[in-house]
């Protein structure tokens, strides 16, 4: 069974134990970071705020080393009974293998098995299976826009009964990028920093995200464009740890290079450079940013940007076929843009 885009969320709030019992879920997308908040959810939904752990299985894709896997695990009762959930990370012919077997035999009422894959083709394999399949459901998570950003960094913070000035919801919008988790994380900071008092200023925003305002995948993404071979492996070993997945730092390459491609056409065409970053950038570039993306533009060609798109559109595919060899693509991938900007 397939979920558009725009019911995923009522869906997920909606949740309840009875509705999980039997089903598989695949959560796909770049977002990575709603990927695994929505794994958490349906889990919190189906076996309560302080499970038991012998009631979770947590796999990788390539933990599933044989045939009959998934459903020999889910027919297992949990040694003090109860429900059980399966939770596996990442897809592969494994993966697709075993959840056919098990679609196929029958799911379990007391198991609910979660797959938290990147991003997925509607040719792919797994995806078509669980679409077509009335005991699965297939959600996906695509990167946020500047609006629903915004909306969810007003939502985290009311719900520590605080209120944000405009000014400061706007920095916060641009500054964070589109990663929900990403978002969520740098929220939490930001509350912490300001403490009790409860109206958060752009002040505030300057202050507590002065250290990270060039974070994340934006920082990934200058230290690629501006040929820092060193820098950019650091900061992705840094994200790799901290849960963020090869297709969401692709994605965040191809949304960059695109950017910068339109940036460089409009300049070519009479545009001053500042008037193209304003047009091409959305949301606009965080004050910070802007001198590291004008010393991109010098950096890179409209044929050397073209080149390097189809360099993450290989490596894109390459993960998803290679699935235990995601990490080594990317990296390698990773070394050949940086040394593009050298060029």
């Amino acid at each position: 069974m397939k979920l558009s885009v725009a019911k995923v969320g009522p869906f997920l709030k909606g949740l309840s134990m009875k509705a999980c019992g039997g089903k598989v879920f695949l959560l796909y997308g770049p977002d990575q970071g709603a990927v695994t908040e929505a794994g958490r959810a349906i889990s919190q939904s189906f076996l309560g705020g302080e499970p038991d752990p012998l009631q979770r299985v947590d796999w990788s894709s390539q933990e599933l080393t044989h045939d009959g896997q998934l459903s020999d695990e889910a027919a297992a009762l949990p040694m003090f009974g109860g429900t059980k959930l399966i939770r596996i990370r990442g897809t592969g012919e494994a993966v697709k293998k075993n959840v056919t077997q098990y679609l196929n035999v029958g799911t379990q009422e007391e198991c609910c098995v979660i797959i938290e894959a990147g991003s997925l083709t509607p040719a792919d394999a797994l995806r078509k299976l669980i679409e077509g399949n009335d005991g699965a459901m297939a959600l996906p998570f695509f990167e946020a826009d500047a609006r629903e950003i915004a909306q969810l960094i007003q939502e985290l913070i009311e719900q520590d009964k605080m209120r944000i000035e405009h000014a400061a919801l706007a920095s916060l919008a641009s500054l964070l990028g589109t990663d929900r988790g990403i978002v969520r994380r740098e929220i939490e900071r930001l509350i912490l920093f300001k403490g009790s008092e409860g109206l958060i200023t752009l002040d505030d925003v300057e202050q507590a995200m002065l250290d990270q305002s060039h974070s994340g995948l934006d920082s990934l993404v200058d230290a690629v464009a501006l040929g820092q071979t060193d820098e950019a492996d650091r900061l992705w070993g840094r994200l790799s740890l901290t849960g963020t997945r090869p297709e969401a730092a692709l994605a965040a390459l191809r949304r960059h290079f695109h950017n910068l491609h339109q940036t460089l056409g409009l300049a070519q065409s009479g545009a001053p450079l500042g008037d193209a970053l304003k047009t091409a950038f959305r949301p606009p570039l965080h004050f910070k940013r802007r001198p590291l993306v004008e010393r991109q533009c010098r950096l890179w060609s409209s044929g050397k940007i073209e080149t390097a798109l189809e360099i993450v559109q290989a490596t894109d595919l390459a993960c998803r076929q290679t699935g235990a060899r995601a990490e080594t693509q990317f990296s390698y991938s990773l070394l050949r843009l940086s040394r593009g900007a050298q060029r």
